[in-house]
């Protein structure tokens, strides 16, 4: 038996209500939890990385005006 956090990580980071709904109802056979279920689990930090959301550029762009003044090279 494990706690609800260990459960949420083997299942592939599974939402932590449909873990508590499998332990709830006793969905999974052998699935034993410790401690209690009904507090969250919010502090899953590959969860979080996940879900962040950023621009993959900036929104800022510029043109060179002068003949080689930015040159891109394959060393």
């Amino acid at each position: 038996p494990v706690d609800l956090e260990t459960w949420h990580r083997r299942l592939g980071h599974a939402g932590i209500t449909r873990v508590r709904m499998m332990v709830q109802k006793n969905l999974v056979d052998g699935m034993e939890v410790v401690g209690p279920v009904d507090t969250a689990v919010d502090d899953c930090d590959s969860c979080h990385m996940g879900k962040a959301k950023r621009r993959p550029f900036d929104g800022v762009t510029t043109r060179e005006s002068r003949l080689l003044e930015r040159v891109h090279v394959d060393l």
